[in-house]
């Protein structure tokens, strides 16, 4: 289930038996070889938007039943190893994104969630956002990051922030703004806007600094992902989750699948996409060249 994909490597969450533990595996696109990169002390969250992946950096919300405690963990797929980026401690640590060199999460305690980022080569982590709000669903890519924000009061919206620099602009127009992506190279932030029972995909460019609404709200989008020139969402134009890219350039929208089984929480890197289907009768992970 929910799988992230970076170049030629592809991450997922796995659960063969209800009687084996989850598990993270990466499969390598060129040798076809499939590795186990959790261990039993770094359980990943069966949940979305909990794992991400970045060249040769594997990021995931999970548990240590030993202590019962929620951290993130970082797996180096050159090197093979594997630590624990949070350290124990309040709060459930979630919502992980990665770049080359930084990783961001929120800290969710009572009453609300703080923004956290950590310097891969240093390992220092440092607070990006504090406050007595709701911060979540955090993304990073290249110098640009990204998350939920409902500082503003009432419903959720999109905040855009420079690594490093100021808080940046929070896109705060009607309707709750959710599952933010940012592309690897930091130019364009994509995500899901719900006004009551609709909802559409929409694409910030960072350097134009303009939002663009790119489905129109009949699609029901439900997950997004974007990289290089494209858009990939599922929605339920058709009765059941389908997967769709949009090109940015051409603006043209493209079925990637269009059968009765369900398709979902696609992701996309350098023209290959990854999704979630049960063509089956259970959650396989599939995959597609946009070219």
């Amino acid at each position: 289930m929910y799988p992230a994909i970076s170049g030629n490597n592809v991450i997922w969450v796995n659960n063969d038996s209800l009687n084996e533990s989850l598990s993270v595996q990466l499969y390598n696109m060129s040798s076809g070889s499939i590795s186990t990169i959790s261990n039993a002390t770094s359980v990943p969250l069966a949940m979305p938007y909990q794992l991400a992946i970045a060249e040769n950096n594997a990021v995931w919300s999970g548990t240590n039943p030993q202590t019962g405690r929620v951290n993130i963990y970082l797996y180096d797929i050159t090197s093979g190893g594997l630590q624990q980026v949070t350290e124990d401690g309040p709060g459930t640590q979630l919502d992980p994104g990665v770049s080359q060199d930084h990783i961001i999460w929120t800290n969710l305690t009572d009453g609300s969630s703080d923004v956290y980022l950590y310097e891969i080569a240093s390992g220092e982590t440092v607070p990006m956002v504090t406050a007595l709000s709701y911060q979540m669903e955090t993304a990073i890519g290249g110098n640009t990051t990204a998350w939920v924000d409902n500082t503003t009061g009432g419903d959720f919206d999109i905040a855009i922030s420079p690594l490093g620099g100021p808080r940046g602009i929070i896109l705060s127009e009607p309707g709750d703004d959710r599952y933010p992506d940012v592309s690897s190279d930091g130019q364009y932030v994509a995500w899901i806007k719900f006004i009551e029972n609709r909802s559409a995909v929409y694409l910030y460019d960072v350097a134009k600094g303009n939002a663009t609404r790119i489905t129109g709200e009949s699609a029901h989008p439900d997950s997004v992902a974007v990289d290089g020139n494209l858009v990939v969402y599922s929605d339920l134009r058709n009765g059941n989750r389908d997967i769709y890219m949009y090109d940015i350039t051409t603006g043209t929208e493209t079925p990637v699948t269009q059968d009765p089984y369900d398709q979902s929480y696609p992701d996309v890197s350098g023209g290959v996409i990854v999704w979630m289907g049960n063509n089956t009768g259970r959650w396989d992970i599939y995959r597609t060249s946009a070219g």
